[in-house]
């Protein structure tokens, strides 16, 4: 990605974050792509309000619809981020090993299909990026 495109996607970012009423948060874009099975990563910090966005090397060649969906699924996960860290790291210590695992795994598909849900719902009242001219 250009220097300029970079600087579009970042203001692109930060403006959806804020219409997702995430406008506490700050949003860090990475230079290291998202995982090779996905359009886009978000990290979160524990306990602060930080997220880490990775996004696929390809990024740019996804429709504008699927580059804006990305986007706001990406963000959601910041509103869930309470209760996933609730989930990973409170019942560790009181569940035995497998059922922790178990229980993990199955909560986060579950949180994957309802961030992918809200943010098909949402993603309809976001706008598109709007990239500079080449």
């Amino acid at each position: 990605m250009t220097k300029p495109e970079q600087k579009a996607l970042g203001e692109y970012v930060r403006l959806v974050a804020d219409m997702l009423e995430l406008r506490d948060w700050t949003i860090e874009l990475s230079e290291e792509p998202a995982p090779a099975d996905s359009y886009g990563h978000i990290t979160n910090t524990y306990g602060r309000k930080l997220a880490v966005l990775k996004l696929a090397p390809d990024f740019r060649s996804l429709t504008a619809s699927q580059q804006r969906h990305t986007v706001v699924h990406e963000l959601v996960h910041c509103h869930l981020e309470s209760a996933t860290n609730m989930v990973l790291n409170d019942l560790e210590s009181h569940l035995a090993k497998q059922a922790d695992q178990l229980f993990w795994e199955g909560f986060k598909r579950q949180i994957e299909y309802g961030v992918d849900a809200l943010a098909s719902a949402i993603a309809k009242q976001m706008p598109l990026i709007v990239w500079p001219k080449k």
